[in-house]
């Protein structure tokens, strides 16, 4: 299977010598980068005929070759070894006072052979390796080191490296760095910065990768501060994932199912009628963790011979039937308070979308 550093990537229609055996979907990728990035070149014309001009061409060829990398990543990430008119754009954002510059490269993913029927093979020809290349290498194994040891600064220039080369070797110890920020009384703008550009990160990377940190981030830690943030993240990217949510829900400890279900309520960045079977999966896994946590029973009445029914809370709380939440912990007999999300509210949510996709896939 092709790799996507393998992928084939051009700005024509066609290749010469190849058939497009099957098209795909349009795919894009995104970058975005302060506009710091180019206030250097813009900013004296001396220093670019002075002989600086080379570092400035450096720096837009890699971030040319960024958004080649990523849209090899979409492409594979839906099956194809090939993207066919591929073309780059660069738009600069704005708002609350900040400007930066998102690159865009969208193309068609495609599945292509060459006309004598054999599939896209990598090359065996060795390549050359650039100095940039190998100082790229030198860097990236010096942000893991200091990551590691809890000694990264993560200044601009950092920041800029680890999101244009998509280093996920550091995600965890970002997670980590932000549960710092978060349960240490830092400021706030601080804490929003760091989050920012963190989500700026997240969004260059891979789904795949997005899901398992951000998953197992929470389904191997109790710092609810940080599940929090990690949750609005998960939310904010539509990042619902249905093997990782089901995991969550079918979890022993309670706050985890919770969790769970919480995520089972937010969404994908899109959906095809295949996603009906995730929805079913997780609705089934939603009725089978939730099951009563308290029992019911009858409790003779006083002067009485005569028995009523009642049910009693895992506190040891006896409450009349007729009472949905505990008098002493209120909770209710499947352990929600009533500000809490229920789990038929949410098995209300899935079928209404499942519904839906039913009839938009129609």
């Amino acid at each position: 299977m092709t790799k996507p550093k393998d992928i084939l990537v051009t700005t024509t229609a066609s290749i010469e010598g190849m058939k497009v055996v099957k098209h795909l979907q349009p795919i894009s990728a995104h970058i975005v980068l302060g506009t710091n990035v180019f206030s250097d070149f813009l900013g004296g014309l001396t220093d670019v005929f002075g002989g600086k001009s080379s570092s400035y061409q450096k720096r837009l060829n890699s971030i040319y070759e960024d958004a080649i990398t990523k849209i090899k990543y979409s492409c594979y990430e839906v099956g194809g070894n090939c993207v066919l008119g591929l073309k780059i754009d660069i738009d600069e954002i704005s708002g609350k006072g900040k400007s930066m510059f998102m690159i865009t490269a969208i193309g068609t993913a495609v599945v292509s052979k060459h006309e004598n029927g054999n599939e896209i093979k990598q090359k065996t020809i060795a390549e050359k390796i650039s100095v940039d290349e190998i100082n790229d290498l030198r860097q990236k194994k010096l942000i893991v080191k200091k990551a590691k040891e809890d000694t990264l600064n993560f200044n601009n220039d950092t920041w800029h490296f680890i999101t244009s080369n998509q280093m996920i070797e550091v995600f965890p110890f970002m997670l980590t760095k932000l549960s710092y920020l978060l349960n240490n009384s830092y400021p706030e703008n601080k804490i929003n910065d760091f989050t920012e550009k963190l989500k700026i990160y997240i969004d260059n990377l891979s789904d795949k990768n997005k899901h398992e940190i951000l998953y197992n981030f929470i389904l191997n830690n109790d710092d609810n501060i940080t599940i929090k943030e990690i949750k609005t993240i998960i939310k904010e990217f539509f990042l619902l994932d249905f093997d990782h949510t089901i995991e969550l829900i079918q979890n022993e400890n309670v706050s985890k199912k919770k969790i769970g279900l919480s995520i089972a309520t937010f969404d994908k960045s899109h959906y095809d009628y295949n996603d009906i079977e995730g929805f079913n999966r997780m609705k089934e896994s939603i009725n089978n963790s939730f099951p009563i946590r308290g029992t019911k029973s009858l409790k003779k009445q006083i002067l009485s011979s005569k028995e009523k029914e009642v049910w009693i809370c895992e506190c040891n709380k006896t409450n009349n039937i007729l009472n949905e939440y505990c008098s002493g912990c209120e909770n209710n007999i499947y352990g929600f308070k009533s500000s809490e999300l229920q789990p038929e509210q949410v098995i209300e949510y899935i079928e209404e979308k499942i519904t839906i996709i039913k009839e938009l896939s129609k």
